[in-house]
C-alpha cells in the first residue's frame, strides 16, 4: 500500500486523476444515498396516510418503527465495533 502511495505521490499527474476518479466515487455514492433517503420517506408518508384512512394510530405506529430502526443501529453498530476489535487484535499478531 505504501509502495502505491509512493508512486501516485512521485507522479502528479496520476495523483490527480486519482483524486479525481475519488471525487467521482464519492459523489455518486452520495447521489445514491440521497435517494434511498428520498425513497423511503415517500414510503413513510405512504404508510402515514394509508394509517391515517383506515384509522390507525400513527404516532404508535411510528413509535413501533423508531424502536425497530434504533435496534437495527444498535445491532450493526455492535458488530462493527466487534469487526474492529478482531482486526485490531489480528495485527498484534
Amino acid at each position: 500500500m505504501e509502495q502505491a502511495i509512493n508512486y501516485l505521490i512521485s507522479h502528479p499527474v496520476l495523483f490527480v486523476i486519482a483524486i479525481i476518479l475519488a471525487v467521482m466515487v464519492l459523489f455518486s455514492s452520495l447521489k445514491r444515498m440521497i435517494r434511498l433517503v428520498v425513497v423511503i420517506a415517500a414510503i413513510l408518508v405512504l404508510y402515514a396516510a394509508y394509517l391515517h384512512f383506515t384509522g390507525g394510530d400513527i404516532h404508535a405506529a411510528f413509535v413501533r418503527i423508531e424502536q425497530s430502526v434504533n435496534a437495527v443501529i444498535h445491532f450493526f453498530s455492535g458488530l462493527f465495533t466487534s469487526l474492529l476489535e478482531l482486526l485490531k487484535s489480528s495485527k498484534k499478531q
